[in-house]
């Protein structure tokens, strides 16, 4: 069963030979290989950029003229035969190239031409992600790249570096972020993994006490990608003021499964403004005041005497949908009965007026 990750994470592998990267300064640099598609030319170079991800004082080159094919590149058959495994099916390569082209990897067998990853920056070293899951049980003989991939004809020449082929575990889905909302009387949760392997979907699981969860949606994963997928789910079945949990259940194709981490969310709103008696009371000197706008409103929360003197103002101004608390110091003031009143107006011009006592005893 896979692990269900919120930070990056990446298995080394255990694959069936022993070398699970390729350096190409202590294992490549007696390969020998055959080149193919027009001139172009390997060697074993000082690395152009030994800072960031690659510090290795050397790498492979190779030089792409510009009279060369779309597919010119090179195989190495010196790679030790391997059977493609859980272990080991996902390739990755590090890349420094001086344009924006695709960069094939291709195992021989399975002999799968169409491994074009395209590198993002240039004179800069970048990892490309090469899944090869769908072949498991395949066994490997050739290492064949084409460094610069271009559609025909061919209009310029390039230098491409490449190093540290490494051949890792499945990739485990990999969830970036997990967060959620309240959007009036709704929850929307919004997620984001950055790989996905064999992921059939997501249980959406609520609780208001963080124990007992139930199932209130399902979204369909991707299946096996490397690439970002955003998703979002809105529970429309949300009861007024109570306190929600949720969480993810990632099935995979084989029913095996995991969890998320959980999320509360608060309160959730009411469906009408609702104003909270003063907690505590009575009180001596502070209490604090509760409140739930449904909506966006222009509001005001003032405090009097019994004889309609106003004596504070804690609010007075819009506030968007949510629950509110504020607190009250009432040192400077005596005891006895107090008002406070909350008075709410939404955008549409419609008002409410809520009114509560509280006491103060000193």
């Amino acid at each position: 069963m896979k692990r269900f990750l919120l930070a990056a994470l990446f298995l080394l592998s255990t694959s069936l030979f022993a070398q699970t990267t390729i350096d190409f300064e202590t294992v490549g640099n007696t390969w020998a290989p055959g080149v193919f598609g027009g001139p172009i030319a390997y060697s074993l170079v000082s690395n152009p950029n030994p800072s960031g991800i690659n510090t290795s004082a050397n790498c492979g080159q190779l030089i792409v003229d510009m009279t060369a094919t779309s597919f010119a590149g090179a195989f190495f058959t010196e790679l030790p035969d391997f059977t493609l495994t859980v272990d080991n099916c996902i390739v990755r390569v590090m890349v420094y190239k001086d344009v924006i082209s695709d960069f094939n990897l291709k195992l021989e067998p399975p002999n799968i031409d169409q491994r074009n990853v395209a590198n993002t920056v240039t004179n800069q070293w970048e990892e490309l992600v090469f899944d090869y899951s769908a072949h498991i049980g395949v066994n490997v003989a050739t290492l064949t790249i084409i460094p610069d991939h271009v559609n025909d004809p061919r209009t310029w020449s390039s230098t491409n570096y490449f190093d540290n082929i490494s051949f890792n575990a499945i990739i485990p889905v990999e969830l970036t972020s997990f967060t959620g909302s309240y959007v009036g009387r709704y929850v929307e949760l919004n997620w984001v993994t950055a790989t996905e392997v064999n992921n059939w979907g997501f249980e959406i699981q609520r609780s208001s006490d963080n124990s007992s969860f139930a199932t209130v949606g399902f979204i369909e994963g991707k299946g096996t990608t490397t690439e970002e997928n955003h998703y979002s789910y809105v529970d429309r079945n949300v009861e007024s003021r109570i306190n929600y949990y949720y969480r993810l259940k990632q099935i995979d194709y084989n029913g095996t499964y995991s969890f998320s981490d959980v999320i509360n969310l608060g309160k959730s709103l009411p469906s009408t403004i609702v104003l909270d008696q003063n907690y505590p009371n009575p009180f001596n000197p502070s209490t604090t005041i509760s409140f739930a706008l449904p909506v966006k409103s222009n509001v005001s929360l003032d405090v009097y005497n019994l004889v309609g003197q106003k004596l504070m103002t804690l609010v007075n101004g819009n506030l968007e949908e949510g629950n509110y608390n504020y607190n009250i110091d009432a040192s400077n003031l005596s005891s006895g009965i107090y008002v406070y009143s909350l008075t709410a107006t939404n955008e549409t011009g419609a008002s409410t007026v809520i009114t509560k006592k509280m006491t103060l005893i000193k």
